[in-house]
């Protein structure tokens, strides 16, 4: 059978999580519409009788001044290491390519490169015309495929298009594994996304979730979780008024495990202060988000 690694790029709110969901016909990677969702790598494993490809989903290529997005941006540029395919998402509906540009001229890999223009359900003929003739002047080696991961339009295509620089070999994975995270982690990617959904501005991406406990059986999951903030301020707005948001957001991500897993959930969430957790290695490592040491003086 056919087997590889296809690592998926692009800028933040490409929709990399989205495309990702879309190809495996399950969720594995959480979505919101604000940038920085994703912080983590995420394998998703696609199955067919004779193929199997591990989709890389990755934290989008952003540069910031924080500890957390430093490494964030280094997990995604690691991910260009040993995979067989990489995939480079472009928005349509954006007409400036300059970032995208820079990005893709920065990508040192031997492996081949696809464009998957994605949103083109928010782009007009004029648009699309200009955008695949300007990458085709830039990179005429690049397959291009238009994609609309939200409507589920060209997943076919991108399929075929990665099959074609696969080898043949054994699978990385049993089959019916659909990724590489366990349920501990999937149940902090799950509180954060309902942090993104009921909280504005820059209060979620300020946050991290850590898994105190986590105890399952056949029919039942027993998880604590600790939603850390920077500051103290932080808290009553998480909180809420009598409890009221972190209710709200501890009932829903509840809900979407139990939809997620089939298992009856009971999730205890709780808030705690961590003052300037995103510029401290220690704090970042105790949060899940540490970076190797030997990446520190890594080469993007």
């Amino acid at each position: 059978m056919k087997c590889g690694f296809c690592t998926i790029l692009g800028k933040p709110n490409v929709g990399k999580s989205t495309l990702l969901n879309a190809l495996l016909s399950k969720k594995v990677s959480i979505v919101s519409p604000k940038s920085q969702t994703t912080r983590d790598d995420i394998s998703g494993i696609y199955n067919e009788k004779d193929l199997q490809i591990v989709f890389v989903d990755t934290p989008g290529l952003f540069e910031g001044e924080e500890s957390l997005y430093k490494n964030m941006y280094r997990l995604a540029r690691r991910s260009l290491s040993d995979v067989d395919v990489v995939l480079y998402l472009i928005d349509c509906s954006v007409t400036d390519y300059a970032q995208d540009d820079a990005f893709l001229a920065s990508i040192k890999t031997d492996s081949p490169i696809i464009l998957i223009l994605n949103k083109i359900d928010l782009a007009n003929v004029t648009m699309m015309e200009k955008l695949k003739e300007h990458f085709r002047t830039l990179y005429p080696n690049y397959e291009q495929v238009e994609v609309s991961a939200l409507t589920n339009f060209g997943l076919k295509d991108v399929k075929e298009a990665v099959k074609k620089h696969l080898k043949e070999g054994y699978p990385f994975y049993p089959e019916g594994v659909i990724t590489d995270k366990d349920h501990s982690f999937m149940a902090k990617e799950v509180v954060r996304e309902e942090l993104l959904h009921f909280l504005k501005q820059e209060i979620p991406h300020e946050c991290a979730i850590l898994i105190t406990k986590f105890k399952e059986d056949e029919k039942n999951i027993a998880i604590r979780a600790v939603i850390v903030c920077e500051k103290e301020t932080q808290k009553p707005i998480i909180i809420g008024k009598g409890g009221e948001m972190i209710k709200r957001i501890s009932m829903t991500a509840r809900r979407n495990l139990e939809k997620m897993w089939g298992k009856h959930v009971t999730l205890y969430t709780e808030v705690e202060c961590l003052p300037g957790w995103r510029n401290d290695s220690r704090k970042l490592q105790q949060l899940g988000y540490g970076s190797n040491k030997n990446d520190e003086g890594e080469d993007c």
